[in-house]
């Protein structure tokens, strides 16, 4: 029926096979097989064109119908399901294996079983917003980059910004130095938009000096190769760069200290669902199991 109502509104077998992705002669067969067991034609194919027989009329206002209410119904039949299907998105800035929210989620939906739970990876003002647009039901996002108000916060892991050199610099090895020590390295930072991106300017000026950037990418491998490589030195979280156990590059401590939060986010003015809610209490008891 879908395919006589397509051939009908475009007035054409090859425009209608081009719309339904069917080689005309495929869709021919339809139609024959279709005039077959009604047995009526309802397409008079004398012509260069065609004309549409009077069975073929009474065929369409029927198949109209039809459709018309099958789509109706899947429509009804698909909000029974999502009622009994109970779905969770996820937004989280690309630090599920550093900060161990991979297990975590993995944890959660073994022991749920019957839920589906949707994961995007972006950067942190792609995730807010996400978020911001409901697209998203919750985010995992460090606390340094929200923008203010308007969002319920669970603190989830603590973290520092550290200095990461290649192991031949003169500052590795060391325990913790001064920044101010760097100002005349040439930076490999990480493009994440504002955030971890702005604690790392901030750091170099209250330090004394503009950081020389040479390069900015988005994966903390690639930033870690370059500075393994002697290309340059970088800013990381501590536990972001630990988590690559390199043994050709140095972690030195600042000591001053810029410290970040990663943290669990949902907007206060949406009202959460009861695996929402299931969700953000799993997670906060598993980050304090874990340490």
């Amino acid at each position: 029926m879908k395919y006589f109502l397509e051939i009908v509104k475009r007035g054409s077998f090859t425009a209608a096979a081009a719309e339904l992705n069917l080689s005309q002669s495929s869709l021919s067969k339809h139609l024959k097989a279709l005039e077959e067991e009604l047995g009526v034609r309802l397409l008079d194919r004398s012509t260069r064109s065609f004309r549409v027989t009077g069975a073929g009329e009474e065929f369409y206002e029927f198949a109209s119908r039809t459709i018309e209410e099958y789509n109706e119904l899947q429509s009804k039949m698909d909000s029974h399901r999502d009622k009994s299907k109970r779905t969770l998105t996820i937004g989280t800035i690309p630090v599920m294996s550093q900060y161990g929210i991979t297990s975590l989620i993995a944890s959660f939906i073994k022991q749920q079983g019957d839920i589906d739970v949707g994961i995007i990876e972006g950067r942190s003002h792609e995730i807010l917003e996400l978020l911001d647009s409901r697209k998203i039901d919750l985010a995992f996002i460090r606390t340094v980059s929200l923008p203010g108000s308007g969002y319920k916060v669970r603190p989830l892991v603590d973290d520092e910004l550290v200095l990461v050199v290649p192991k031949e610099h003169p500052l590795a090895g060391r325990e913790s130095a001064d920044l101010s020590a760097a100002a005349n390295e040439s930076f490999i930072l990480l493009d994440s938009g504002p955030g971890i991106h702005d604690l790392c300017l901030e750091a170099c000026r209250e330090a004394g000096f503009e950081p020389l950037i040479l390069h900015e990418y988005t994966r903390i491998e690639t930033i870690i190769g370059a500075v393994r490589e002697g290309m340059g030195v970088s800013l990381l979280m501590r536990k972001v760069v630990e988590h690559f156990e390199s043994k050709d590059i140095s972690i030195v401590g600042l000591r001053r200290e810029y410290a970040t939060t990663v943290a669990l986010v949902s907007l206060t003015g949406k009202k959460p669902s009861g695996i929402m809610k299931e969700f953000c209490s799993y997670t906060e008891d598993w980050f304090v199991t874990q340490g």
